[in-house]
């Protein structure tokens, strides 16, 4: 049987890794609701531009609506998938044999999508 000492250090380590797994979670968002936000304005741009006579005019709102949606989406995405980890951690630690689990990189995966959508972006700007 485990003594108090050792039982209250790994229910004070449970508790540092939950509060990190919570503060991950909000990264997740802030990072989701700065895309969304940056998709809407690309695309409210693109519905602005159509009024002006100026500099402006070379802007679609096609093309301005196609990758305000895919930011806003890449943002969804990127919430959905922060909260399914965050659940996957909360679960693991809840276990009395709580051992670190590697994780697929979602991170890696949701910056991967986002050069894609910039990389696209850029190929529609120079060749259209």
């Amino acid at each position: 049987m485990p003594d108090s000492t050792t039982s209250l250090a790994n229910e004070l380590a449970r508790e540092r890794n939950r509060e990190a797994a919570d503060r991950t979670l909000l990264a997740w968002v802030r990072t989701s609701l700065a895309m969304i936000s940056l998709g809407f304005g690309i695309e409210r741009l693109g519905q602005a531009a159509v009024g002006f006579d100026g500099p402006l005019m070379g802007f679609s709102p096609f093309k301005t609506r196609i990758f305000g949606a895919a930011l806003i989406t890449l943002g969804i995405a990127a919430t959905l998938a922060g909260m399914w980890e965050h659940r996957h951690i909360l679960r693991a630690i809840k276990n009395d044999d709580y051992r670190y689990a590697d994780r697929p990189p979602i991170a890696r995966y949701m910056g991967i999508a986002l050069v894609l959508v910039g990389l696209s972006a850029l190929a529609v700007i120079f060749v259209f």
